[in-house]
């Protein structure tokens, strides 16, 4: 029976000196990383910062946060960030973010609003903490900005992990229901109440290949697009209804090549809107109306259209019509 005691004590002890060393490095690394971001010129200002949750948890909470970046005009703020970590496997952190915060911007401050905001982050059992799944989610979201704009979400939930069998890659899951565009907006896009107030699905699934890994050496090795295959994507708005799918990929100069079919059901729903937010000019409306029309036609469905984005030789087109040049995907080498 003593000897038993005496072993409890002793592993009580153990895991007591473990808990209070892993607190003091997370607070030593927390203050540290504070001061790191002002000797680089970026106002990082808390009001508190404590390390609970004895024995089981590391409960890091910082209150009071704001940052700036006198540069860029970008800022922050908050009143306060929580980050948990269960003792036994503090590579697997969970964040809770505050009900609101505030996003600045050199034009404009952002309000953001939150019902249940969380993030969680795994990395894989490694010394170079691989990214094995990071998830940020939201029973409800709103952003309101000081220029006028507005926009929600009932719920939101976006996903980043790596995957399976393949190197460098990882997979994006993108879900939002009855995404809610500014009013203002749509009315003046949609002033005859064509479309409903919100988008009832937004769905996205994608595979990204990356030129490194995303784990602690990310901040070296400057990780960049090698390669995009999107291989489900769902807009559900009123009676209207897009998907897509594809592949891009720098071509030998760097710049985005590939092809995404779109697919649009009750295409013409949407022709008032491209008029109004000005991407197809009103005198030239019909024209292209009558167009689409006459591709639509290919596909045995008038109501169904069906598009190819076509990046090519450093150019973009959709369909027949030409968009611009390609984007840069990997810098030129040589």
């Amino acid at each position: 029976m003593r000897k038993l005691l005496f072993v409890l004590v002793a592993l009580t002890a153990l895991w007591s000196g473990y808990w209070f060393a892993g607190s003091s490095v997370i607070r030593s690394a927390a203050e540290d990383w504070f001061a790191a971001q002002a000797a680089q010129g970026i106002t990082a200002e808390k009001t508190g910062l404590t390390v609970a949750g004895f024995p089981n948890r590391f409960d890091l909470t910082v209150d009071g946060l704001r940052f700036a970046d006198p540069a860029s005009g970008i800022g922050w703020q908050a009143p306060f960030a929580q980050v948990f970590a269960m003792t036994w496997k503090p590579w697997h952190i969970i964040a809770a973010l505050p009900p609101e915060q505030v996003i600045t911007l050199p034009d404009q401050e952002i309000t953001l609003g939150s019902d249940g905001l969380r993030a969680s982050l795994r990395a894989g059992v490694s010394t170079d903490l691989p990214l094995a799944m990071a998830v940020v989610e939201a029973d409800s979201f709103t952003a309101r900005s000081t220029g006028g704009w507005g926009v929600g979400a009932a719920r939101s939930v976006l996903s980043l992990g790596a995957a399976s069998g393949k190197a460098n890659a990882y997979d994006i899951a993108l879900d939002l229901a009855d995404l809610a565009p500014d009013p203002a907006l749509l009315q003046r896009l949609v002033p005859d109440g064509g479309l409903p107030a919100t988008i009832s699905v937004v769905k996205l699934r994608a595979t990204a290949t990356l030129t490194a890994p995303l784990d602690r050496h990310a901040g070296d090795t400057h990780p960049r697009l090698a390669a995009f295959d999107l291989t489900e994507t769902q807009v559900t708005w009123g009676e209207v209804s897009v998907t897509a799918q594809g592949s891009i990929a720098p071509d030998d100069k760097g710049l985005a090549a590939g092809r995404i079919e779109f697919t649009v059901a009750n295409w013409r729903r949407i022709m008032p809107l491209l008029v109004a937010s000005g991407a197809i000019k009103p005198e030239l409306a019909k024209t292209v109306e009558t167009m689409l029309g006459n591709l639509a036609q290919q596909s045995g469905d008038p109501e169904v259209l069906k598009l190819p984005l076509v990046l090519k030789d450093g150019w973009m087109s959709i369909g027949p019509l030409p968009l611009g040049p390609a984007p840069v995907l990997l810098p030129p080498t040589g």
